[in-house]
């Protein structure tokens, strides 16, 4: 498998900012510890490593634990196989940042058609995707999707990738549950049994954003035992297909509500607000014969926007009646 220009371009940012993002957490982490408590809080390394790369960062995120990281997106036209650049992307943070081979990766994907395609090429062992993941996961791979059964064994031996549609993540109150993330089924093994009020409480005040059935000040603390805790407890490294579709405020949180160690977006469209780590054009594409249409391009009559405008509206309308025409 030989990767396309724009593709190592890709991969090849993705190593240097895991490769930073590592080292200057590592830095931070030591300097903090030095410093009183009242002050630990200033020290932000995701700001930092961006400096690290002269990068502008524009998206500050705070997980459910208080702490930075890094909501970073990927800026690449449709059909220049993101499904591939997400699955180097996921071997490269194991290599580079998380450095170990196990681990949850929650992948949102925006549509039913990619979401099924790309699970059922994930799952096919002959297929070249899969086989990158397992290089990565030593064989160890899993492919899961809502209402399958997770443990935490299975993440502490397995590199699990846990599929969940976009829809999934929006919602009207970001400290609300959706169904998804309350399902129980599946999901024991993270959770104290239920007469253990202790270890509930005592999990409570590790994770402070834990959906409960009752919160750690009542005489009789319990989790919720549902698929969005497990997430929240595993601090997992999300990737987001279309990540422009869920940049509002709402959705921003939600996403900080999961805990993660680290997003990946990636859109042909992303929003200026984000932190954009590397940008594909159209050209790069065509460079490589991976656009397939043909592109009639005609020069304007007139400089002027209105009349521009007017030449495009005209045009659609004359498609619009051939294809109707068509049609019949």
């Amino acid at each position: 498998m030989f990767l396309k220009n724009y593709q190592i371009k890709v991969v090849g940012e993705l190593k240097r900012f895991f490769q930073t993002a590592r080292e200057t957490k590592d830095a931070i982490e030591t300097a903090r510890n030095a410093l009183p408590e009242n002050l630990k809080h200033t020290l932000n390394w995701v700001q930092s490593a961006f400096g690290n790369l002269h990068k502008p960062y524009n998206d500050s995120c705070v997980n459910g634990f208080g702490n930075h990281y890094p909501r970073v997106c990927i800026k690449v036209p449709t059909g220049g196989g993101k499904t591939l650049l997400a699955v180097e992307a996921i071997r490269e943070y194991k290599n580079l940042f998380h450095q170990k081979r196990t681990g949850l990766v929650v992948w949102i994907v925006q549509s039913e058609t990619i979401y099924s395609q790309t699970v059922q090429k994930l799952r096919d062992k002959g297929n070249y995707l899969r086989q990158l993941l397992d290089q990565c996961s030593g064989g160890n791979t899993l492919i899961l999707e809502k209402g399958q059964r997770l443990s935490t064994q299975a993440i502490e031996e397995n590199l699990v990738v846990l599929f969940v549609m976009i829809q999934s993540i929006s919602r009207k109150n970001a400290k609300e549950s959706l169904k998804v993330f309350q399902d129980s089924g599946g999901y024991e093994s993270f959770f104290p049994p239920d007469s253990r009020y202790d270890l509930h409480k005592q999990i409570m005040e590790q994770v402070s954003n834990l959906d409960v059935i009752s919160d750690a000040g009542s005489a009789f603390p319990q989790i919720r035992t549902s698929m969005g805790n497990a997430i929240r407890m595993s601090k997992p490294f999300i990737i987001i297909d279309e990540i422009h579709k869920v940049f509002s405020e709402q959705a921003r949180e939600t996403i900080d509500n999961l805990n993660p160690e680290m997003v990946l977006g990636l859109s042909a469209t992303p929003k200026e607000e984000m932190n954009i780590l590397v940008k594909v054009t159209g050209l790069e594409l065509k460079d490589e014969d991976m656009i397939k249409l043909d592109m009639h391009i005609f020069q304007p009559s007139s400089i002027d926007w209105k009349s521009m405008l007017n030449e495009i509206k005209s045009h659609r309308e004359r498609l619009e009646k051939k294809a109707r025409n068509l049609k019949q």
